[in-house]
């Protein structure tokens, strides 16, 4: 296990303490403000998409009950009444 930890290790293209890319700057007004919107708008569209969703399942499962109840009336559903008769001899 620890042979391949360090496979990995070795492996990764970017390390930990690359200075390239140790950015601890703050950001500017508009960078912030675009990310706040990227991070935010992505949950209400998401949000908007499951409400309609499961908007659609109930509205398909009520049709489906609605067609089912009214499919057979109990008179269709049971098979015709007996006529009594005489008993033969």
């Amino acid at each position: 296990m620890t042979d391949d930890l360090a496979l990995l290790r070795a492996a990764n293209p970017v390390p930990g303490d690359d200075p390239r890319y140790a950015d601890s700057r703050a950001l500017h007004h508009g960078a912030e403000r675009a990310l706040n919107q990227l991070l935010h708008r992505g949950r209400r569209v998401r949000r908007g998409l499951v409400l309609r969703a499961e908007a659609a399942v109930c509205a398909v499962a009520a049709l489906l009950i609605l067609a089912f109840s009214y499919a057979a009336t109990p008179a269709e559903a049971t098979p015709p009444p007996t006529v009594p008769q005489a008993p033969a001899r």
